[in-house]
């Protein structure tokens, strides 16, 4: 996942390349609020590049199908969305028909697509908890892109929906995390830091604030701050899985291999993801 967190990840062995990414995208991702919850079906076939015709959202009075680059829906997920447009085009009542679509979208892994739906709620019922369920699904959309294109369009949107959840509830910290996250690779990347210090200042154990935190540590070759971030994780919460693979990996970095090891072999029995599993198994081996 090249999302803007990843994308400036530089100076990490190679051996261990691709499962920081791993942690990276768990930690970004990992504590959504999307509603409603969607499953991924498997997320090696999501589509990462899609672009979503998002102008239409822009108004009220958008019309327009989604356009994307993205492999194909199956035959059966074109019929359902398809008839669910044809649903749409009679209805009455847009809002339940816009909430079926953004499911469908998000059930296919094309959550751009989705995200457009989801807005097109929050255009419609501008309400806070709206707003805020847009900027999660355009948040969930972008840390999944990794044409740049695609990712400032997507982190665009994201802080245009955030914004107006902060306008109301200056205090929705999750909202203000994703929010701090779009920032990572723009030309004010201390934003990004200065935001979610603001979150913790507010509340200290805000685990997603708490997590990127260690992940831009992690960025930044800064591996002993990462450490300590996760470690704050742990004790808030022990069964963050999250934050034991950001700890393991720190830990390596720093040369502290039998403490790394030792986290590493207890995360082994917790993991069932075969990808995960085989990075894991690929990095106990290295250890010497």
């Amino acid at each position: 996942m090249d999302s803007p967190v990843l994308s400036m990840i530089k100076n990490l062995t190679m051996k261990r390349h691709s499962l920081i990414l791993i942690i990276v995208a768990i930690a970004l991702t990992g504590f959504l609020y999307y509603r409603p919850k969607v499953v991924v079906k498997n997320e090696s076939k999501a589509n990462r590049d899609q672009v979503a015709d998002t102008k239409a959202a822009a108004s009220n009075n958008a019309k327009g199908d989604i356009t994307t680059q993205a492999p194909k829906l199956s035959p059966e997920e074109e019929k359902q969305i398809g008839a669910l447009k044809q649903k749409l085009a009679t209805a009455s009542d847009k809002i339940p028909v816009y909430n079926e679509i953004a499911e469908a979208f998000a059930k296919a892994n094309r959550f751009d697509s989705a995200a457009v739906y989801v807005e097109k709620i929050a255009l419609a019922q501008p309400t806070t908890e709206h707003w805020l369920r847009a900027g999660d699904a355009y948040y969930q959309a972008f840390t999944l892109a990794l044409k740049p294109e695609n990712v400032e369009h997507l982190a665009g949107k994201t802080r245009a929906a955030y914004n107006k959840v902060l306008e109301k509830s200056p205090r929705q910290l999750q909202a203000k995390t994703n929010l701090a996250m779009t920032y990572v690779q723009t030309d004010s990347p201390m934003q990004a830091i200065a935001m979610l210090r603001e979150v913790l200042a507010e509340e200290p154990n805000f685990e997603p604030a708490l997590m990127n935190m260690g992940v831009l540590s992690m960025q930044s070759n800064q591996y002993t701050k990462a450490a300590d971030r996760f470690r704050q994780v742990l004790r808030i919460n022990p069964n963050n899985v999250n934050a034991q693979f950001g700890l393991g990996y720190s830990l390596l970095e720093l040369g502290e291999k039998e403490q790394a090891k030792k986290i590493l072999l207890d995360l082994k029995q917790k993991v069932k993801e075969p990808t995960l599993l085989e990075e894991l198994n690929k990095t106990l081996e290295s250890i010497k």
